[in-house]
């Protein structure tokens, strides 16, 4: 299977290239869940994810974040500041906004996992937004909504969006 797009036409952070690949050369993020040794992209696992968020770690490398730290969503997830996506470092996020089918890949379509194995959270949206959002925080807290695991972000610092794995617009730096 060929990856979408040509990954040596983007600059790939360090931690990210320290990640292992899958078989298209794509980095796997940390936070994916292995199945039978391969990684399921579209499935984050729950260990790992409860791991990131008591040790905040980065969703994509693993890595150990800083003081401040990137959540990336749709425009209602940017407004709400709620996620069910791990904070992760600018850097990273930034390279998920750029290669990421979902993120970036103008008509990719959801793709549902919806078993008996996989938790599947029913208030994320299964519609693909025009534009993504990174929100910078320097905080989030984990909470309840409707029975599902949210991560709240504290309030942004600057908010950049992105359509089709390019940033758009001026990035806006005040507080959201």
């Amino acid at each position: 299977m060929a990856s979408w797009t040509d990954l040596t036409l983007i600059q790939t952070p360090a931690r990210i290239a320290a990640l292992p690949k899958d078989q298209r050369g794509y980095p796997i993020p940390h936070s994916v869940l292995i199945q039978d040794g391969k990684p399921n992209f579209r499935v984050v696992d729950p260990e790992k994810a409860m791991h990131a968020i008591q040790e905040k770690l980065c969703g994509i490398c693993g890595g150990k974040l800083g003081k401040y730290m990137a959540f990336v969503g749709g425009p209602r997830s940017i407004k709400s500041r709620c996620f069910t996506d791990l904070a992760m470092h600018s850097e990273c996020a930034s390279f998920a906004l750029a290669v990421c089918p979902f993120l970036a890949m103008p008509k990719f379509s959801y793709l549902n996992v919806s078993d008996d194995k996989h938790h599947v959270n029913h208030l994320v949206s299964t519609n693909r937004p025009d534009t993504f959002g990174m929100g910078i925080t320097t905080k989030y807290k984990v909470i309840e909504l409707q029975g599902e695991m949210i991560i709240k972000a504290g309030s942004f610092t600057r908010v950049q969006f992105w359509k089709d794995g390019k940033p758009v617009g001026a990035t806006r730096q005040r507080e959201l």
